[in-house]
């Protein structure tokens, strides 16, 4: 059984708090809209693609499910898929399931973006086995649906199909073929399996749209150029005419931001090793801020108390051991100790000034020292949320709350300060 938060202590973490605005670097990525199905049903709100619903698209809880391999919910994977999500099964009688969510307040207009913002459409999907065939399932953007419809009008679709293809299309109801289709065979042969993606599709300024997979772009042969489509919504569609096919979902969200900012890291993006191969020279990459694979989390929660609970004046200082938020949360509630909350995001100069002191400065790491530290990217999903919930804008910023989850003070780190002004400021708020 993992360790996870509780809907009781996210709800006693996550209390909106006021913003004090001061200087600071708004934070990147917004999340405009998440579903991961932690409540153990389908959203209040959705709608369904395809005929006979009902009984091919369930929430299921994934510890109740067998013969499933450790990677399915083990290590990071375990952490970001939570304890419920999606399962939707077609047929060739039924060749077409999905949704799409939720309410007319989560379609995303593009006009949004400006120049060179993006939107990041997004899914995770659990490819199986090599060996085993991997369903037809694809993350969509699509124009809003009208009450009745059993398909979109038009929609951009990017996932895998045939077992054998990574591809993107744009498809516009009644017309033969795909007015765009853009696919890549060597790719698909490299994904990890088994194992969590990441599929999104990103929309760039006013036309341009890109492919992601964990985080790292796909390579076709040109960049898409396809304005149609202004206003759209996250969905998710599986198809297969052929054969029966399942698949599990997780993690439908739209995140945006009107600047231009490199994509957040993908949690899953630890399984392809060093590197991600495409057809363009990428850099090393690694899993996000705060997530700690291959450490079980009641091992990684005794230590932390330990470390916490015999403390010593004499002890060497150092840079501060952040802990991820269900970790940092228990371990406060356990010992009674305070947390700090540092709410980052990567790429920003400010909170690499910060993290800068925290690493070399005694003063600091001191004032650390006295709370259960706490660090949040506020770029992925679960730290997005946080940060909406908390009414964090700018960053980078510290919350400092009791076991209780009541905040304390807050502050946020400016271009011009220092560990002294700073700390005067989270000294100062009452």
């Amino acid at each position: 059984m993992r360790n996870r938060f509780s809907n009781k202590r996210v709800n006693i973490l996550m209390i909106i708090l006021t913003c004090f605005i001061t200087s600071g670097v708004f934070a990147q990525y917004q999340l405009f809209q998440w579903t991961n199905f932690e409540k153990g049903k389908m959203p209040d709100k959705f709608i369904p693609i395809g005929e006979d619903f009902e009984n091919n698209v369930k929430v299921v809880e994934y510890n109740k499910l067998t013969n499933l391999p450790p990677e399915f919910d083990s290590g990071i994977a375990g952490k970001e898929i939570g304890k419920y999500g999606l399962q939707i099964t077609v047929n060739p009688a039924l060749w077409i399931i999905g949704l799409s969510d939720l309410s007319e307040d989560f379609i995303l207009d593009r006009n949004r973006l400006g120049e060179k913002g993006k939107a990041l459409y997004q899914a995770d999907f659990f490819m199986p086995a090599p060996g085993e065939v991997v369903p037809n399932i694809a993350v969509l953007a699509m124009e809003p649906m009208v009450p009745g419809e059993k398909k979109p009008r038009s929609f951009y679709r990017f996932g895998m199909t045939e077992n054998r293809h990574v591809y993107f299309s744009f498809v516009v109801q009644d017309e033969e073929a795909a007015r765009i289709y853009k696919w890549d065979e060597a790719l698909f042969r490299r994904l990890p399996r088994p194992g969590w993606h990441r599929f999104a599709i990103v929309f760039e300024g006013p036309s341009r749209i890109h492919c992601y997979i964990d985080g790292q772009e796909i390579y076709f042969d040109k960049p898409v150029e396809e304005s149609t489509i202004r206003q759209l919504r996250v969905g998710v569609m599986l198809a297969n005419k052929k054969k029966d096919d399942m698949v599990y979902v997780d993690n439908l969200s739209i995140q945006w931001t009107n600047e231009d900012y490199p994509i957040p890291a993908s949690p899953y993006v630890g399984s392809w090793g060093e590197t991600f191969i495409t057809s363009a020279p990428q850099s090393p990459v690694t899993a996000p801020e705060a997530i700690l694979p291959g450490m079980e989390a009641a091992a990684q929660l005794a230590a932390s108390i330990q470390a916490v609970s015999t403390p010593s004046a004499s002890a060497p200082l150092g840079p501060p051991q952040w802990l991820d938020t269900e970790t940092g949360w228990r371990t406060s509630t356990a010992t009674k100790i305070p947390m700090l909350v540092y709410f980052s995001a990567p790429n920003v100069p400010s909170v690499e000034q910060l993290d800068s002191v925290f690493s070399s400065d005694s003063d600091s790491q001191r004032f650390v020292r006295k709370y259960i530290p706490v660090k949040i990217d506020v770029n992925q999903l679960q730290g997005g949320q946080l940060a909406k919930k908390f009414g964090i804008f700018k960053l980078p910023s510290i919350v400092i709350m009791d076991s209780n989850g009541k905040e304390i003070t807050r502050a946020i780190y400016g271009k011009n300060d220092n560990w002294q002004t700073f700390s005067a400021k989270l000294q100062s708020q009452p």
